[in-house]
């Protein structure tokens, strides 16, 4: 899956010499919560909440809603907005796109191909892919067990599901604090995962563990 499949195409933005108070305006009137600031179709920088939050006084600090707004409105985005912009381009893979978001700890990131914004990612709509490779869209059961991380062994796993006759809904694995095993999280479309936890252990797999989810 690459970020083209999951970016947002229908784009809002703000220009360098628009006012704090209408980038505020802006983030409220759409509900979001960060605002590429463009030149043309050029990326030239980007604005979160946070940042209009941080140059935005308290309106209790003004005796009328006037004197709040021409301060708000005396302030553009050119003197608040993050100027070193981080971006994607639309044929990165989706969890490339994650990886950035973690590292850098930021919420979105402009989308750009040849130098034109074309949408926008935030971390919204990576953890909605998450939340699908991990099967927790749909009701199911789901299974938790250490393994070896060594070749054959994921595979013996599916085949030992799979002659239960158990469909797997998905299947993740992460790495462990032992180097030499992994954590493996399988969801079945079943109501019952016993008997597919009885062949396991039988296996060999003494530490399966099954619930039924919703």
């Amino acid at each position: 899956m690459r970020v083209k499949d999951r970016m947002r195409r229908s784009l809002i933005s703000v220009a360098q010499s628009d006012t704090l108070d209408h980038a505020l305006m802006t983030l409220k009137r759409f509900n979001i919560r960060h605002l590429p600031v463009v030149k043309g179709d050029r990326v030239v920088g980007i604005i979160s909440d946070r940042d209009v939050k941080k140059a935005t006084p308290s309106p209790f600090d003004y005796p009328t809603a006037e004197e709040f707004r021409a301060f708000t409105s005396a302030v553009i985005v050119k003197d608040i907005m993050t100027k070193e912009v981080i971006t994607v381009s639309p044929l990165t893979p989706i969890e490339e796109a994650a990886c950035l978001m973690s590292q850098k700890r930021i919420g979105a990131l402009p989308v750009v191909q040849e130098g034109r914004l074309v949408g926008m990612l935030t971390e919204t709509d990576v953890l909605g892919v998450i939340t699908e490779m991990m099967g927790a869209t749909q009701t199911a059961s789901r299974i938790e067990i250490e393994i070896p991380a060594s070749p054959g062994v994921l595979t013996e796993v599916i085949q030992i599901v799979e002659r239960q006759q158990t469909e797997i809904a998905s299947l993740v694995t992460l790495p462990t604090c032992e180097g030499a095993r992994r954590l493996l999280i399988l969801r079945l479309r079943t109501i019952n995962p016993d008997p597919v936890v009885k062949a396991l252990t039988e296996r060999g797999y003494p530490q399966a563990v099954g619930e039924f989810v919703h």
